[in-house]
C-alpha cells in the first residue's frame, strides 16, 4: 500500500527529501518545479522507511503551539518563563533575564512575529560568538552564516561552507547550541559524516553525545509559532 505524502513544500533545494514530523505526517521538500510523478516514485522508492519512521513519529505528540497568552510558558536557553503582557514594552517585546517575558498589550497580534524576531536576534548572536571561539580553534571558517526558521533541520552547512541555523535554536540549552555550531563546522572540513567527521566533533566537545541526546529528547516537542 502506498503511502501518500501530506504535506509537499517547494523550494530552491537540489534534492528531494522525506521527513515524517511527531503525529505522523509525513512531509516531502522539492526542488522548485519537480514533476509530481518524479515524487511520487521518490515517496514509493522510500515506503519502507516512511512506515517505519510513522510507526514511531506517530507515538510522539505533536508540538504544541504558542498561543500567546497570560502565563504561557515561553522557552529559552532551554528553560519557560512565564509571559506577562504589560501597557508598556520596549520594542513591543521584553525579556527580564530569569523572570518573564513581557508583551505589550497592544501588540499582542504581533507576539508570534515579535518572539520570532527575538528568537533570531538571539540564535545569530549566540551562534556567532561560538563561531568566532572555534574558528580561532581550528582555523576553519564559515563562508556566510544565516538564521532561518527551519523546524526539523537545527543547522546545515552548504557544499560552500555556508552555515544555517534555525532560529529555534534560542529554545535549547546553551550546550546545544555550542553543539549545533560544532556540528555544522566540523562539515567545512569533512562534507559528510565520515569516522574522521566525528572524530572532529569529539575532539572539539568530548561530551557531544549528551548535549545531542537533549534535542533527540526534546526537540521534536518544543512548542512551534503559529
Amino acid at each position: 500500500m502506498t503511502i501518500p505524502a501530506d504535506e509537499i513544500i517547494y523550494s530552491k533545494r537540489k534534492r528531494l527529501a522525506i521527513s515524517v514530523l511527531p503525529g505522523g505526517k509525513v512531509v516531502v521538500r522539492a526542488p522548485l518545479k519537480t514533476r509530481a510523478s518524479a515524487i511520487q516514485d521518490f515517496i514509493n522508492a522510500n515506503q519502507i522507511w516512511i512506515a517505519s519512521a510513522k510507526s514511531k513519529m506517530s507515538a510522539i505528540p505533536e508540538p504544541t503551539v504558542y498561543r500567546f497568552s497570560e502565563g504561557e510558558a515561553i522557552w529559552y536557553l532551554g528553560k519557560t518563563y512565564p509571559l506577562h503582557f504589560v501597557p508598556k514594552a520596549r520594542a513591543g517585546l521584553v525579556f527580564e533575564s530569569d523572570k518573564y517575558f513581557l508583551i505589550q498589550t497592544d501588540q499582542q497580534a504581533k507576539a508570534a512575529a515579535l518572539l520570532s524576531a527575538f528568537y533570531r536576534y538571539q540564535t545569530r548572536r549566540l551562534t556567532a560568538g561560538f563561531i568566532e571561539q572555534y574558528a580561532q580553534l581550528t582555523g576553519l571558517r564559515p563562508s556566510a552564516v544565516r538564521v532561518n526558521s527551519a523546524r526539523t533541520r537545527w543547522g546545515s552547512c552548504s557544499a560552500k561552507n555556508s552555515l544555517n541555523f534555525s532560529f529555534r535554536l534560542a529554545m535549547v540549552p546553551i550546550e546545544c547550541v555550542e553543539y549545533i555550531v560544532v556540528h555544522e563546522m566540523a562539515h567545512i572540513r569533512h562534507h559528510n559524516h565520515s569516522a574522521a567527521y566525528w572524530a572532529l566533533v569529539a575532539k572539539l566537545l568530548p561530551d557531544f553525545k549528551t548535549r545531542r541526546a537533549w534535542l533527540k529528547r526534546n526537540g521534536l516537542s518544543l512548542p512551534n509559532i503559529s
